[in-house]
């Protein structure tokens, strides 16, 4: 009933305000799947692992050197001694290792070199890989991330016994610029890995 006149609409213009209400919310619900489906994806998470034995995971933020996302995930030092397959390896001083999730954010490929990457001490010292660690625990020494894909493996460094980590220092090519990742400061028990 039209509140103005007390007419009561006919009936072919109920029939056709149902039509246009229901074309309306189907509009709108076709709307709504549309936008769910291009609406930019949530950030980017790492799929988390179980620590292994005496690791502590890293809350610190990705750095992004060039085209490369860095993240350390994981830490563990104070390593006196690692056993591999075919070889163990004492230490010379303590063995560090950082487990990374390294994403490529672009359309090409990428080549690392993590001979480039280094370890910072508090006292301001620079350490690259212990290659000899890093082969016996089949890490890679260079590897190639395809385009907008990831890689997460570990690096392991050989520090002096009492020394304390400060950060990681990460770049994607030589001559570039690092970037940082924090460290925690940490006391860590003399074990074998």
């Amino acid at each position: 009933m039209n509140a103005r006149n007390g007419v009561t609409p006919p009936q072919g213009a109920r029939h056709l305000l149902a039509v246009a209400a229901t074309a309306a919310l189907a509009g709108a619900l076709t709307t709504a799947l549309v936008a769910t489906a291009l609406w930019p994806a949530t950030p980017r998470t790492t799929p988390q692992r179980p620590l292994r034995q005496l690791e502590i995971a890293l809350d610190a933020p990705a750095v992004h050197p060039g085209n490369l996302e860095f993240r350390a995930i994981a830490l563990r030092c104070g390593i006196a001694v690692i056993v591999g397959t075919h070889a163990e390896h004492p230490a010379k001083g303590r063995l560090c290792r950082i487990r990374i999730d390294v994403t490529v954010d672009d359309s090409v490929s990428a080549r690392l070199d993590n001979d480039i990457q280094r370890l910072v001490l508090a006292d301001g010292t620079r350490h690259s890989v212990d290659w000899e660690a890093m082969q016996i625990k089949r890490q890679p020494l260079t590897l190639d991330i395809g385009a907008h894909d990831s890689a997460q493996y570990d690096l392991w460094f050989d520090i002096p016994k009492d020394a304390a980590v400060d950060r990681l220092a990460v770049t994607n090519d030589k001559g570039m610029p690092t970037k940082d990742i924090p460290l925690p400061h940490l006391d860590w028990p003399d074990h074998s890995a």
